[in-house]
C-alpha cells in the first residue's frame, strides 16, 4: 500500500528537470515537468526509485509517519522526493555533470530526513519524543535502599 505522503513524478522531476526532456527527440529541449515513457528514465522506472525513497524515509523514522501534525506529511514527502531524485541521478547519468550533482541533492535528501526526524521528535510522545529510547525499570525491593 502506498503512503499517503508519496511524492509525485512532477515533485521529483522539480528537483531535477532535465530529466523531464523527450528521450525520443534528442533535439527537444523542452522541459515536460514529468516523467513519461519518452523520458530517461521513465515514468515506471522512476516510481520504482520513488517506492525505494519512500521505504527508505520509512525504514529511517520507524515504520510509520504520524497523520498529525499534517506538516510532518510534508516533510517526509520532501525527504523521499529529494531521496529519489538523487537515485535517479546516480542511476542515469548523461554526462559528467549529472554525476556530480548526486553528492549535492544526497546532502539535501539527508538533511530532509534529519528535519524530518527532529520534528517527529519534537512532537513525539514522552519526554525527547518518539523516536528515542525508553527504558523502565521496576521499583527496587524495600531492602534494596536499606542500609545494611
Amino acid at each position: 500500500m502506498a503512503e499517503l505522503w508519496t511524492p509525485t513524478l512532477e515533485q521529483v522531476a522539480d528537483h531535477i528537470p532535465t530529466r523531464t526532456r523527450n528521450a525520443a527527440s534528442p533535439g527537444d529541449t523542452a522541459l515536460s515537468g514529468t516523467f513519461s515513457a519518452q523520458t530517461e528514465p521513465t515514468d515506471e522506472q522512476a516510481r520504482r526509485h520513488i517506492a525505494a525513497a519512500v521505504a527508505e524515509v520509512l525504514g529511517a523514522v520507524g515504520g510509520a509517519v504520524p497523520t498529525a501534525p499534517t506538516f510532518l506529511y510534508h516533510l517526509a514527502s520532501e525527504a523521499a522526493a529529494l531521496r529519489a531524485a538523487a537515485d535517479i541521478e546516480l542511476a542515469y547519468p548523461n554526462r559528467n555533470a549529472d554525476a556530480d550533482r548526486f553528492p549535492q541533492l544526497d546532502q539535501r535528501a539527508k538533511d530532509a530526513l534529519d528535519r524530518l526526524k527532529q520534528a517527529m521528535d519534537d512532537q513525539g510522545s514522552g519526554t525527547e519524543g518518539s523516536l528515542l529510547p525508553q527504558w523502565a525499570f521496576p521499583e527496587p525491593a524495600w531492602y534494596g535502599d536499606y542500609p545494611l
